[in-house]
């Protein structure tokens, strides 16, 4: 140990710790990903947790013979213990209560406190074995020895593997699902257009008269507007994936946060493809990516993808002190925010559908599907100046601001409709238009403090479920309608099967809806479930009466059941249920129905690991605390 310094030795120590950290965790997420040696992320695991440990070691050079280890050997032991407890302690718990608890301790064997000393435990335990082999391993090194080793391998792992990065590119993200033999399609093309988190009583064709939207009522002229469609779902996986299947949440599995839709499903792109129509895709959300196995029935299926911050790849982005640097970038650095980090904006959307079906092969009908993200947080100024109003920033806003936001939010939807403008002048001077069958849709809405939270996917009032539905048919259909029946997001698959001609699967529970003036109503009620970050919740609205019932102990602090009177309260603001017993149990017995019925025809779910840089993009669109 002899001429070792403290500083030089804490230098040395917590950066060698963190490198086995780094280089550790890396090995890990290429096991879990299956990605083989993967130079970007050996690159930014080296960058991130070398630096990190750099820094971890000059204050703890300075630090320590503050406190008595004037010893470099001690100083080395020490900072290397630390730093290498702290990290692993870091990763585990995040790892544990994501993964394992599902983020929420509800229901859970253990409780916070344990959760807390159980994780204080394992720190103390990892930082003494650390120390025991640090103190050993630094008995036979010298103090220069010892640095130039820890600032070498930073050094040269930076070097060699950002060369071969750079050298080797960025994979493609397109998944494929080609199907061996399909029929030949006669009906029209289809182009489903999903909105993101839109709201309908915010489109100036279903009242609203803040803002105009022309090209959505414009498209609504040319078709069927649906007045009560509701979605069974308040977030994106569970819902899009209704919108695909026909299928309640609890049948199709796509629920929680690692959830997958499963193989066992049938999908509408799947009932079209085998009809033969080719099939496009283009994902705007990570909740549905190729990850999440949405890429079913899709001959091609396009993620567009968000950019990583500080120029990483899509693996380093699955650093877990990446996310953590990336967090404390966006809540307290970042001034300027720019909307590819989040998603790709409405024009770039509207330009990749554009030209696919500019340059598309002309051997028969199409199904299209296009998402747009800019009704999604965070809500951007447009034109764009850098200014944004994020969840991620600010996750429990004053309900003061809830103008500011709603405000904000509907600037959003004005530029969007200006693309869809955009898209709909492309077809038409095409000359497609009158051919196409075109339906516009929202996954779900969202909150400004109606029910005193924000965003979307804990509760079911009906700011979350109300969703737009418009149905343009082919040349010769139904023009200006406006259908006042209730619908649900289960209709929409066999709405556009049965205008293509095809035969929509038995296990799909939706019902073809009739465009025209005056049809009858499709069904007497609509049911919709969530299970999210603890908030267990199931709604059933029929009869003038919607019901919800809640988990006892959720963490939003609903009721465990809430009726209201939504003809003469539709904003669902004075709750019934406890003058109203008989209704309330007339409803619970009607939800119990569905739900039972709905579990009775349940595929079997499938779940995926959740790699940090899908994290990352779940945490920046405020699904991940």
């Amino acid at each position: 140990m002899g001429g070792r310094t403290p500083f030089a030795g804490a230098v040395a120590g917590a950066t060698l710790a963190a490198l086995v950290v780094g280089i550790g965790e890396a090995l890990v997420v290429s096991v879990e990903r299956h990605l083989g040696i993967d130079t970007g992320l050996l690159f930014f695991a080296i960058l991130f947790y070398g630096l990190t440990g750099v820094v971890a070691g000059i204050a703890f050079g300075v630090a320590l013979p503050l406190i008595g280890a004037r010893r470099g050997g001690s100083a080395y032991a020490l900072a290397g213990a630390l730093t290498f407890s702290a990290l692993v302690t870091v990763i585990g718990r995040f790892r544990v209560f994501r993964d394992v608890l599902h983020e929420t301790f509800d229901g859970q064997a253990i409780s916070p406190l344990a959760f807390q000393l159980g994780s204080l435990v394992v720190a103390l335990v990892l930082a003494a074995l650390a120390f025991a082999v640090l103190r050993a391993v630094g008995r036979r090194e010298g103090a220069a020895t010892s640095l130039v080793t820890a600032l070498g391998i930073l050094v040269v792992g930076v070097g060699v593997s950002g060369g071969t990065m750079l050298v080797r590119g960025a994979p493609p993200s397109v998944a494929h699902s080609p199907l061996a033999s399909r029929g030949t399609a006669h009906g029209p093309s289809v182009i489903l257009v999903m909105v993101d988190t839109l709201r309908a009583d915010h489109l100036s064709c279903y009242g609203y008269d803040a803002i105009r939207t022309p090209a959505i009522d414009a498209l609504a002229a040319d078709g069927t507007r649906f007045a009560h469609a509701y979605a069974q779902a308040s977030w994106t996986r569970p819902s899009v994936a209704t919108i695909l299947t026909s299928l309640y949440p609890s049948s199709h599995k796509a629920i929680h946060k690692s959830d997958i839709l499963p193989d066992a499903v049938t999908t509408l792109p799947e009932v079209l493809q085998a009809a033969g129509y080719r099939t496009i895709g283009f994902a705007n959300n990570i909740n549905v990516a190729p990850l999440f196995n949405f890429q079913q029935g899709f001959d091609e299926y396009y993620f567009l993808e968000p950019a990583f911050f500080f120029g990483a790849t899509e693996s380093a982005a699955q650093l877990t002190l990446y996310n953590q640097l990336r967090l404390i970038r966006e809540r307290y650095l970042s001034r300027v925010k720019h909307v590819e980090n989040y998603y790709q904006p409405a024009e770039i959307v509207t330009e990749r559908g554009s030209r696919w079906i500019a340059d598309r092969p002309a051997d028969g009908p199409f199904f299209m599907f296009l998402h747009y993200m800019d009704a999604h947080d965070p809500y951007f100024t447009h034109p764009w100046n850098g200014e944004a109003l994020a969840r991620v920033a600010n996750p429990n806003p004053s309900c003061a601001l809830a103008e500011r936001y709603r405000a904000a939010y509907d600037g959003a939807i004005v530029y969007l409709d200006e693309q869809i403008g955009r898209l709909v002048a492309g077809l038409k001077a095409r000359g497609m238009y009158d051919d196409t069958m075109i339906v516009l849709t929202a996954d779900h809405g969202e909150e400004f403090c109606e029910h005193g939270g924000w965003w979307h996917g804990q509760t079911l009032y009906d700011e979350q479920l109300a969703v737009p539905l418009i149905v343009k048919a082919p040349r010769g259909g139904p023009a200006g309608v406006v259908n006042d029946a209730m619908v649900a997001s289960l209709d929409i698959a066999p709405t556009i099967i049965a205008a293509a001609g095809a035969q929509a699967p038995a296990a799909m529970v939706g019902r073809p809806l009739s465009l025209a003036a005056g049809a009858p109503a499709p069904r007497d009620h609509a049911f919709a479930e969530s299970d999210l970050e603890g908030n267990v919740l199931q709604a059933y609205r029929g009869e003038g009466w919607k019901f919800i019932q809640a988990n006892p102990g959720n963490p939003r602090g609903l009721p465990i059941r809430q009726l209201f009177e939504v003809a003469g309260d539709p904003g669902e603001h004075h709750d019934l249920a406890a003058s109203r017993q008989d209704e309330v149990a007339t409803l619970a017995t009607r939800l119990a129905t569905v739900q039972s019925r709905a579990l009775a025809r349940a595929v079997d779910g499938s779940e995926t690991a959740i790699d940090s840089a899908t994290e990352e993009r779940l945490r920046a669109l405020g699904y991940v605390n």
